[in-house]
């Protein structure tokens, strides 16, 4: 994967961007050079709006937010005085600070219950069921070997939150948490948001009707799909979901050897993601 590509869907460019923003503005706000002040200006907007492009944030939000470092980039290459920059720069960190202590709590997953017993049952799409040969042993298959861990792979390769349905209701017959790696073939196909929130929805509502413990791997995003990331965590709040942060799978998939094709994993690209998996999920069971 393009490590550009890789910094941007894996959520990082939120910071980044942000913080070059505030970074530039700052520059700008002392410099005495009315060329560089406005060629400046013009990059502080687009560095703004390229943090937001994949950020899971209300479409309203993102949008407020890309008017107010459009505003506040032109405000500043017409500024007439250091008060009218001052200002201006003041009201701009204020609110990229305000953007990154929102995202923060989203780059690690919360805490939740201890699963009932040290088992994994995973629902997922071809990251977790594999293609064939070629590709090696499933991750799920390889975190059982790596752990010891009675583990149920009910994933299937180009699953969709619509199949995974009925894999839900599977689960329940499995003891153990329940791992929801699901939603990017939602989000690349042609499925609708509504019929990913409405079917994500009954996923999460049948296995929390049976009391079982869940935690999803959240969605990479593309630009212009935010809503999907939006939609997943208010789901996983309502349901008291915790989420694999989308770097994690990111950072997978961009590691060198870890694909086939960009997108589909290798013998190492598995293993990664079973190690990965452990490290965000290992104090989620009873001690043996």
């Amino acid at each position: 994967m393009n490590p550009v590509v890789s910094h941007l869907v894996s959520g990082r460019a939120l910071f980044t961007g942000l913080g070059l923003m505030v970074g530039i503005a700052l520059v700008i706000e002392f410099t005495t050079r009315p060329a560089l002040r406005r060629w400046l200006s013009a990059e502080v907007g687009l560095l703004g709006l390229l943090a937001l492009s994949t950020a899971a944030l209300p479409v309203v939000c993102i949008g407020l937010s890309g008017l107010v470092f459009i505003v506040w980039a032109f405000r500043s290459y017409w500024a007439r005085s250091v008060a009218q920059l001052r200002l201006g720069t003041d009201l701009l960190i204020a609110g990229s600070l305000g953007l990154m202590l929102y995202e923060l709590p989203w780059t690690r997953m919360s805490s939740g219950p201890v699963a009932e017993a040290r088992s994994l049952v995973v629902i997922g799409d071809s990251i977790s069921a594999g293609l064939g040969e070629g590709e090696g042993t499933p991750w799920p298959s390889q975190f059982r070997e790596m752990t010891g861990l009675s583990v149920w792979n009910l994933s299937e390769a180009g699953a969709t939150t619509q199949d995974g349905i009925a894999s839900a209701k599977l689960a329940l017959q499995f003891p153990g948490l329940v791992l929801i790696e699901l939603g990017g073939n939602d989000l690349l196909g042609s499925r609708s948001i509504n019929e990913f929130e409405r079917d994500l929805t009954q996923m999460l509502q049948t296995l929390e009707d049976q009391d079982r413990h869940v935690v999803m791997v959240e969605l990479p995003l593309l630009p212009s799909k935010n809503e999907w990331g939006v939609v997943q965590r208010r789901l996983s709040r309502r349901f008291r979901v915790p989420l694999i942060p989308k770097r994690v799978l990111v950072d997978v998939l961009s590691a060198p050897g870890s694909t086939v094709d960009t997108l589909h994993l290798s013998q190492a690209g598995h293993r990664r993601m079973a190690e990965a998996v452990w490290n965000q999920l290992e104090i989620r069971w009873p001690p043996p």
